[in-house]
């Protein structure tokens, strides 16, 4: 059927031409059987991503679902991490107050512990987002949903996030697309489209972007495939 995305803008948008008759005026999907597959699709932010992309007249009028989409796949995974640092601060503070504990001697044991404890909190540090996060959420689901609508295929793969394995015989992981299919921005515009500076953007948003781009274009795919067996079923 081609890609079942392109029925949502090309039938269900504003139009002056009518698509609902097939050849010899035999009727083929309506817009009501367009409409009616779509509300197969499971509720949640892939559907909401598959319609700000490709409905956005109906998106337009759902925007509070997806912004409590986004907020709902962001916010367990920043609160997540936040925990996670914050039990890596604890554990740091308690092996260093358990150096030499009473005024006895400070044993390598206790050493140890305190450099594996520092070493853990360092990695938290490393693998925590910006504490405003949440606050630039707005600016980035709309940067990162910019880019999903504006994609290209990957040059390299031609979309098919595969390319023939360098070693031997099958395929391996497109490096140049990361295995996403699309070719990706450079760091200066995704940048640009959250208002940051480029050092800015690859010290401390880049790790949110690329995970938010990630988990909301599989999100989108898993939706669009819940609407192409739908409109199956209905053809």
């Amino acid at each position: 059927m081609g890609n079942v995305r392109e029925l949502l803008s090309s039938r269900m948008g504003p139009t002056t031409v009518k698509f609902d008759t097939g050849r010899g005026g035999t009727p083929d999907l309506t817009t009501q059987d367009i409409a009616a597959a779509l509300a197969y699709v499971q509720d949640g932010l892939g559907r909401e991503l598959l319609e700000a992309l490709w409905w956005p007249e109906s998106a337009a009028r759902r925007r509070d679902y997806l912004r409590q989409g986004v907020i709902g796949l962001v916010a367990p995974e920043f609160n997540r991490q936040q925990f996670a640092l914050s039990t890596a601060r604890t554990e740091f503070g308690i092996a260093k107050a358990s150096m030499g504990w009473g005024g006895g001697a400070v044993t390598d044991v206790q050493r140890k512990e305190v450099r594996r404890t520092e070493l853990a909190l360092e990695m938290a540090r490393a693998g925590t987002w910006p504490n405003n996060t949440m606050e630039q959420l707005g600016v980035l689901a709309g940067a990162v949903i910019g880019e999903m609508a504006t994609a290209c295929p990957c040059k390299k793969c031609d979309g098919e996030r595969t390319q023939p394995a360098q070693d031997g015989p099958g395929v391996m992981r497109c490096d140049d697309c990361a295995g996403s299919g699309f070719e990706p921005l450079s760091g200066r515009k995704r940048a640009a489209a959250i208002g940051a500076d480029c050092s800015a953007y690859s010290r401390f948003w880049q790790p949110v972007y690329v995970w938010m781009l990630g988990r909301m274009r599989a999100l989108e795919e898993g939706a669009a495939a819940e609407f192409g067996r739908a409109l199956t079923r209905a053809a």
